[in-house]
């Protein structure tokens, strides 16, 4: 009894905190989705047509009127670029769920599924980008059958997808070995790992599995050997939902028979990436617990799904016998191989442009429904990260945006790639030719105080240029030894270069360890990994919105980083 009253007594003050956090977080977030119409660039209209702005008390703290709320229309903000030199430009926050319904218009909604049907004019091959021939990722023709198999066979219990002809059938023998650190139930056969999938299915809120990568280890007249990359992702059973990720390889011993079109699994040998590759319960844990961002901005957007970063390294994965010095401040981590996509542009502007801060919209794949009756599910990811480097013989520097791709996604065998339209160099043009205007009318009108860095209004400052927008793709990122600075500010901040300056130092002057150097300009490759963003996927369209969430200085929550020789 007394337990039950002590429960029943502090749901209060639960719900108290709770609603505290949903308080705070609604003027905590914003949000990025590509403009309907230009989708293959980024520039101050773009963004301006990809923004809502949350109706929030004015600057001087007093309450917005009820008729100015009534007026919000989607797209037609005119204060939605006041910048304070502390938010994403471009970018307003506004509310969770309830401002989101208040700001919902269902005419501005059906947008997003006007997007979705835009057809690409590329052809074909240009306009997607299938997993499977790719080489670098399935080097050998048994390596692609096996793991297009195994990935078919997987997505027919997950998703409930048809199999094409072409698709090797994949079988288990009846006494296959199955050595793994994932629980076997006993309903679902013991020894079947097709069978543990469904039955696991049953237990998560959602689950998802990729195959990444595969190649032959070994050929025999009898027997083949194949060692396939995947990812597992999950949504926990908890209240708060908590998304975990797990990736590994697995062995595969199986016979191939080509005359009937069939794959069978005799052996499999699973290992989770890391020192412990067996430790299935470490790997879990460090997933489960509510992250303390997720939580205040509860009811902005689902918790995302993190990069993994290993940490316990062994002498192996360093390139230097001493290791990290005891006075080193910095994190040294292992990141697995994971499929990427790398949207990137040539930007002439500089840190006055600020480029960098925010997705191109030319990453974008589709747009995506967070509210109406048509409501979609997405998957967040993060970090987004951002490297910044000197394009040889040109002026201006190369900006490249990394963002992992959740296992929903990638467990598709052909991927979106981003519409690319005809009339991107004349509309280019005139974007150039209305920013010469803007800047020759900005003599004789005074620059507003709470303009944003895109303006080119501010007297005597020649109009930023449109950025180059590069082609996307996806790819898999090979793995890698990386060491981190955390840093509150933004990609393009003048402080990033010291913060460059010392994490060297540290790593490469004091503690011994061998940069990677960039292929063209020999330099050592920085980046910037922008925890306090979040890249969000559906599976049928791929790459739909970004969330930038405010965090406070305190936390220091983004990171710079260098990459190492492992």
């Amino acid at each position: 009894m007394a337990s039950s009253s002590f429960i029943s007594s502090s749901l209060p003050l639960v719900l108290e905190v709770v609603l505290l956090l949903a308080t705070l977080s609604s003027k905590c977030w914003s949000l990025h989705i590509p403009s309907a119409r230009h989708l293959h660039k980024i520039s101050p209209d773009h963004i301006r047509s990809s923004v809502v702005r949350r109706v929030s008390p004015n600057e001087d703290g007093n309450e917005p009127s009820t008729d100015s709320s009534k007026k919000v229309k989607f797209f037609e903000l005119d204060d939605a670029f006041e910048d304070d030199g502390e938010n994403v430009v471009g970018t307003k926050f506004f509310g969770g769920n309830t401002m989101k319904e208040e700001l919902y218009i269902p005419e501005e909604e059906e947008m997003a599924l006007e997007l979705q049907k835009v057809k690409p004019k590329q052809t074909k091959d240009d306009s997607e980008y299938n997993r499977f021939e790719d080489t670098n990722a399935f080097s050998d023709q048994l390596a692609k059958r096996a793991g297009e198999a195994l990935q078919f066979a997987i997505n027919k219990i997950l998703y409930d997808d048809s199999t094409g002809d072409i698709v090797a059938t994949w079988k288990e023998n009846p006494s296959i070995v199955w050595e793994t650190p994932f629980p076997k139930t006993n309903n679902a056969g013991g020894n079947s790992p097709l069978m543990e999938i469904k039955a696991s299915k049953e237990f998560y809120n959602k689950l998802d599995v990729a195959i990444l990568s595969a190649k032959t280890i070994e050929s025999t007249a009898n027997t083949c050997v194949v060692e396939v990359r995947w990812d597992v992702g999950a949504v926990w059973p908890n209240p708060w939902e908590s998304r975990v990720l797990l990736t590994g390889t697995s062995l595969l011993s199986v016979l191939d028979d080509k005359d009937n079109n069939v794959i069978t699994l005799m052996k499999q040998v699973d290992k989770l990436d890391g020192n412990k590759p067996l430790d299935i319960v470490g790997s879990l844990s460090s997933q489960l617990s509510p992250r303390f961002w997720d939580v205040y901005h509860i009811g902005m957007s689902p918790s995302a799904e993190r990069d993994p970063r290993l940490t316990a390294l062994s002498n192996s994965q360093l390139s230097t016998s001493r290791g990290k010095g005891l006075l080193s401040s910095y994190t040294l981590s292992h990141l697995p191989p994971r499929l990427v996509t790398e949207p990137a542009l040539v930007d002439t502007n500089g840190r006055f442009g600020r480029a960098a801060q925010a997705l191109p919209n030319h990453a974008f794949t589709t747009a995506i429904k967070t509210l109406g009756p048509n409501k979609e599910e997405f998957v967040p990811v993060s970090p987004i990260e951002v490297s910044i480097s000197k394009v040889e013989g040109q002026n201006g520097s190369l900006i490249k945006w990394t963002v992992p791709v959740p296992p929903e996604f990638a467990s598709k065998a052909v991927l979106p790639l981003p519409v690319i339209e005809e009339e991107e160099e004349e509309e280019e043009e005139e974007d150039n030719a209305s920013n010469d205007d803007a800047v020759a009318s900005s003599s004789t009108n005074p620059p507003s105080q709470t303009s944003s860095p895109y303006s080119s209004r501010i007297p005597n400052t020649p109009a930023p240029e449109a950025p180059q927008s590069l082609q996307c793709n996806y790819s898999l990122r090979p793995p890698r030894l990386v060491a981190t600075l955390p840093y509150a500010g933004n990609p393009q901040d003048e402080e990033v270069t010291e913060l460059r300056r010392q994490l060297y130092q540290q790593v490469v002057e004091n503690d011994g360890f061998k940069p990677k150097l960039d292929p063209v300009t020999k330099r050592p490759v920085f980046f910037f990994w922008m925890n306090d963003a979040k890249a969000c996927f559906t599976r049928a369209g791929g790459l739909g919105m970004a969330v930038y969430e405010w965090r406070a200085d305190w936390a220091k929550a983004n990171e710079i980083g260098i990459e190492l020789e492992c």
